[in-house]
C-alpha cells in the first residue's frame, strides 16, 4: 500500500515538551515486531542514558509495529541518536513532527477553538456582487456565482447514478478516513463500521466538522449532499485534535492499523510538504 497527500500542511518540531528540555523521536526498525520486543532490544543494546520509551496505547498496539517512540533529553540527543543508529536492527531516527492544519484557521482564537460548529459547506449567491479594486483604476470586478440548475447534485453532474444502476455503490469496500472523526449515530450515514482515536484527546466525535464533511462526500445519504458511494463501509480514524494538531507517530500507528485490518481505500485530505517527513512518506 502507498499513500499520498497534497500540499496544504505545515510541519513544525514538537514544542509540547516542558521547557524544551526533551523531544520525541521516532526510531524505525527494519522489521515488524511487537513493541515490547523493540523496547527490550533498545534497553539491552544502549549504554547511553537520557532516553525513555514512550508507551503508545491505541488500537495498533495489539499488532506488530516497525517503530518505537522515544523521549530524549536535548543535552544528550546527539550521542544517543548516534548510538541508536549504529544498531543493526535500526533503520533510522527521525523527529516526531507536529502537523498543523490551516484550512480552518479562522475558527480559532489564541490557539483554542471558538465556540460553535465549523461549517464546511460552500454557499452560492444568485445575486451579482461587484467589488472595486483600487489597483484597477475605476473598473470593478464581477464576483457573481450562478448555479447551472436548481439544487443540482454533484453526484448527478459526475454521472454517479449510472454507476449506481450497475450496482456500484461501494458495498463491501472498506474506506479509512483519516481526519477529525465522526459521530457514531450520525443520521446521514448507513454504514459506520468503526471509529478509532489516535490523538491525545479522549473523544471519538468530530468537533470540527471536516471529517464528517469528507465522509459525506464519500458516502453521505442526506438529500442536500449525496455521497458517491453510499454503501461504503466507513472507518473513521481521528488523527487530528480539536485544535487541528497531529503528530507523525499518530499517523504511523494509524497507517499500520489500517494495513493490519486490510483497508481497501485510505483517504487523506490533509495535504502538506510530505517530502520533509520521511517516515510519513515511506509508510
Amino acid at each position: 500500500l502507498s499513500f499520498r497527500s497534497s500540499p496544504n500542511l505545515t510541519l513544525t518540531p514538537d514544542r509540547t515538551q516542558p521547557q524544551a528540555s526533551r523531544a520525541n523521536y521516532i526510531v524505525r526498525f527494519i522489521d515488524y515486531k511487537p513493541a515490547s520486543e523493540h523496547r527490550s532490544y533498545l534497553e539491552s543494546s544502549l549504554r547511553s542514558e537520557g532516553w525513555e520509551w514512550i508507551q503508545r496505547n491505541n488500537p495498533a498496539a495489539k499488532f506488530p509495529t516497525d517503530f518505537g517512540l522515544l523521549s530524549i533529553r536535548d543535552s544528550v540527543k546527539e550521542s544517543v541518536i548516534e548510538e541508536i543508529e549504529r544498531l543493526g536492527f535500526v533503520k533510522d531516527v527521525n523527529v516526531d513532527l507536529s502537523y498543523s492544519r490551516g484550512i480552518l484557521s479562522g475558527a480559532f482564537e489564541n490557539g483554542r477553538k471558538r465556540p460553535g460548529k465549523i461549517f464546511t459547506s460552500m454557499s452560492f449567491s444568485e445575486k451579482e456582487k461587484h467589488f472595486h479594486h483600487p489597483g484597477l483604476s475605476n473598473s470593478s470586478l464581477n464576483w457573481s456565482r450562478h448555479l447551472l440548475m436548481q439544487r443540482s447534485q454533484v453526484t448527478s453532474l459526475f454521472g454517479a447514478d449510472a454507476l449506481w444502476r450497475k450496482g456500484y455503490t461501494g458495498a463491501k469496500v472498506k474506506m479509512a478516513i483519516f481526519d477529525t472523526g465522526i459521530r457514531a449515530d450520525h443520521p446521514h450515514f448507513r454504514n459506520i463500521k468503526e471509529r478509532t482515536n489516535w490523538t491525545n484527546e479522549d473523544t471519538l466525535n468530530d468537533n470540527l466538522g471536516h471529517g464528517t464533511f469528507v465522509a459525506g462526500v464519500i458516502a453521505g445519504e442526506d438529500a442536500e449532499c449525496l455521497g458517491f458511494a453510499p454503501d461504503t463501509e466507513i472507518y473513521a480514524f481521528r488523527v487530528f485534535t480539536d485544535a487541528q494538531v497531529s503528530y507523525t507517530s499518530w499517523f504511523l500507528d494509524a497507517f499500520n492499523y489500517a494495513i493490519a485490518i486490510n483497508m481497501d481505500v485510505l483517504n487523506l485530505s490533509i495535504g502538506g510538504p510530505d517530502y520533509l517527513d520521511l517516515p510519513f512518506v515511506e509508510k
